[in-house]
């Protein structure tokens, strides 16, 4: 069953404790955990706005699997923490309070990218059930088309396809092997980070050529995005509110000057449009620092928006640029440890986490909330 992505719209943030191997980077997160880790971090980030960034949400683990295809016992399990250890408010709200100075300690956002349809199946429910507000960014192209975005149909391609290898000398990688699962993925996310890096225009053929190439998918599968209709009954109880994430999810800073207002006006004027709202809030596709430029940022401007979230790890403050907020993106493939670690803003120096480990002292555990 095909039902995951690893291509990765958003470059993966890296892990705090990527120096070390799997089975003891566990070990030493959950020993983090239990001496009391995130709770000292969260006291230290605890005038800052955590805005934590997720994806789609499926009933159950999925296969292939995807780092940033939840499913919704894990979404319900770091929710429920969210919800224990944070202050959740609104992503408008939180902006206009982290302008003010009046955020209230340890606050955060939860934010939803993209606008699959499983948000409204799986993402919708666990939130009310746990009564938290969320924002979902639409790339409102594709909504209600069955069709999926870009990188989504290159993993459904890989996934699925049945040919041995593909030549892909055209952009830098040559000619690559596809006899096994381990290859497929590989080759993937690394076409995927190839054509990030092309002029939309060549990227657009590239996309088309490769899925041909591979024997495209027979359905969008998780990556089926909401139509209006769902989005509109996802948002119907005040809990959810709809904000653009472009047209078509193009890396914008590889676009036209034209392309730019067209993704960024035509994703502004939709959410407007459908909900009678005008967005004062959008996410960047992609979002890394090398995702948009300039000319992105004058085009939210002439739309009139005032906020644009990016991808880069981290917490926000007073000093963030309102047009490059970061995030914590949550993924799929973090354990519940790594979690706690993760949203508590827990990074250990760069020379190693050996050594920053080598040196935490325990605290008591009593009174202590981790």
């Amino acid at each position: 069953m095909i039902g995951s992505v690893e291509s990765g719209r958003k470059r993966p943030v890296r892990s705090p404790l990527r120096w070390i191997g799997g089975a003891a980077k566990e070990v030493v997160a959950q020993t983090l955990g239990a001496v009391g880790i995130p709770a000292i971090y969260r006291r230290r980030r605890r005038e800052q706005l955590a805005i934590l960034m997720f994806h789609g949400v499926e009933g159950a683990p999925i296969e292939p699997p995807c780092g940033y295809v939840t499913d919704a016992a894990t979404l319900r399990r770091e929710l429920e923490y969210v919800r224990g250890h944070f202050t959740v408010i609104p992503l408008d709200e939180a902006l206009e309070r982290l302008r003010d100075g009046t955020l209230p300690d340890r606050a955060a956002a939860l934010t939803f990218d993209d606008g699959t349809r499983n948000l409204a199946t799986h993402a919708g429910p666990v939130l009310r059930e746990l009564g938290l507000p969320a924002s979902v960014f639409l790339a409102t192209g594709p909504m209600g088309t069955g069709e999926a975005l870009w990188p989504d149909r290159l993993f459904l391609a890989f996934a699925s396809t049945t040919v041995p290898e593909v030549d892909l000398t055209a952009v830098g990688l040559g000619v690559c092997s596809l006899r096994d699962d381990a290859d497929r993925s590989r080759i993937r996310d690394a076409a995927v980070e190839c054509f990030k890096r092309l002029p939309d225009a060549e990227r657009l053929i590239r996309v088309d050529s490769l899925v041909s190439t591979l024997g495209p998918a027979p359905s969008a599968g998780p990556f089926e995005m909401l139509s209006w209709d769902d989005a509109r009954g996802l948002a119907r109880d005040g809990l959810v509110d709809l904000y653009p994430h472009s047209v078509t999810h193009p890396i914008l800073s590889r676009c036209s000057d034209e392309k730019i207002h067209r993704e960024i006006s035509g994703s502004c004027l939709a959410v407007e449009r459908e909900t009678g709202h005008a967005p004062e809030i959008f996410a960047y596709p992609n979002g890394g620092p090398d995702d948009f430029d300039d000319r992105a940022r004058d085009a939210l401007h002439r739309n009139g928006v005032r906020w644009s979230l990016a991808t880069t790890n981290g917490f926000a403050d007073r000093d963030s640029d309102p047009l490059a907020l970061p995030r914590i993106g949550i993924g799929s493939n973090l354990s519940f440890a790594m979690f706690r670690l993760k949203v508590s803003g827990f990074a250990p120096p760069r020379r190693g986490f050996r050594a920053a480990a080598s040196k935490l002292k325990p605290i008591p555990a009593r009174g202590v909330s981790v």
